[in-house]
């Protein structure tokens, strides 16, 4: 699939997602065996339901189809991005503040390359994580410099 094409399908399918009231946390294109895999992350305040993800994935099928925006045989998966879920925009770090989370970073930070604390701030280059566990000073992490950051299940 051209980038050019994927950048089409992913921009109708946002519109389809938010004409429902549901944010469109990610999409992925990749192959399941010779077919073309389309995995689509949504939610919504409260939580996603499965009447949910089977409401956006007829809508999406839909589209797909009358369109013929993907050529040959395609697998379409809808889901919650779940409890751990990935952040993979900017606005995920402001939405978070407050939450537990884990950033996996490519160079260590006082000799850690993971760090699991508390979103206290992003000012859109950087976060400040505070480890409850720890008097330490917080840590000060340049986006640039991290490989993934995922919310922590909190119990």
């Amino acid at each position: 699939m051209s980038m050019e094409l994927a950048q089409r399908v992913k921009e109708e399918i946002e519109k389809v997602v938010e004409a429902e009231g549901f944010e469109l946390v990610h999409i992925e294109f990749g192959t399941h065996g010779r077919n073309l895999l389309l995995r689509i992350d949504i939610d919504k305040e409260g939580g996603i339901t499965v009447e949910d993800c089977s409401l956006i994935s007829n809508q999406v099928s839909t589209f797909l189809d009358v369109e013929d925006a993907i050529p040959g045989e395609f697998e379409l998966q809808v889901s919650s991005p779940g409890l751990d879920r990935k952040f993979y925009k900017d606005s995920d770090y402001q939405k978070f503040i407050g939450k537990l989370v884990r950033v996996k970073m490519a160079k260590a930070i006082r000799g850690l390359h993971v760090v699991l604390g508390r979103l206290m701030d992003y000012d859109g280059t950087t976060i400040i994580v505070k480890d409850p566990k720890s008097k330490k000073e917080p840590y000060e992490i340049q986006l640039s410099d991290i490989k993934e950051t995922r919310l922590e299940v909190e119990i």
